[in-house]
């Protein structure tokens, strides 16, 4: 696992213009774009593959090489970027249910290349764990969108209650 330091006022930065470029962008308007199906059902899959643990298909969605980074602030308010595998995380066992819901999701689609960013809160064996903000990167390769980046950070105090309401 690599590990990346960056510092509040730069990770602010790189947060603020990303929220611009999204913000700036509304998915309405991407809906109707002629790909939004076939790019819908690749992150719709990926959710499903994180709460049935089915590796499998979370490698066939995948682009060979796909870089995974999780974003976290540590104890000194610096940023740790953490290069991690798909299912690596902290005291999560083989056996633990998993459950990540997402919510207010922009998807912006551009030729053979696609964003997803959403705020989302996740569970381990039916209970709260931590939220944060997802991003997936997907590119349209041989007639197929493949995931090519996903980043998502972690947050554990000061979540806001999921607008999905508790978890059942």
């Amino acid at each position: 696992m690599k590990t990346y330091k960056l510092t509040l006022k730069t990770a602010g930065r790189i947060l603020a213009a990303s929220l611009l470029l999204v913000t700036s962008l509304t998915s309405n308007a991407q809906q109707s774009h002629l790909e939004y199906p076939a790019v819908k059902q690749v992150i719709d899959h990926f959710f499903e593959s994180i709460n049935t643990g089915n590796g499998e298909l979370l490698a066939g969605l995948e682009l060979e090489g796909a870089q995974i980074l999780n974003i976290r602030e540590d104890t000194s308010g610096e940023y740790e970027f953490l290069q991690r595998s798909w299912f690596e995380s902290d005291n999560v066992s083989a056996d633990s249910q998993l459950t990540e819901r997402y919510w207010d999701e922009q998807l912006l689609i551009s030729n053979a290349f696609a964003v997803f960013w959403a705020p989302y809160d996740f569970h381990v064996n039916g209970e709260f764990s931590h939220c944060g903000i997802d991003v997936l990167n997907l590119i349209k390769i041989d007639d197929e969108w493949k995931i090519s980046h996903a980043m998502w950070t972690i947050q554990r105090p000061n979540c806001a209650t999921s607008p999905l309401g508790p978890l059942h």
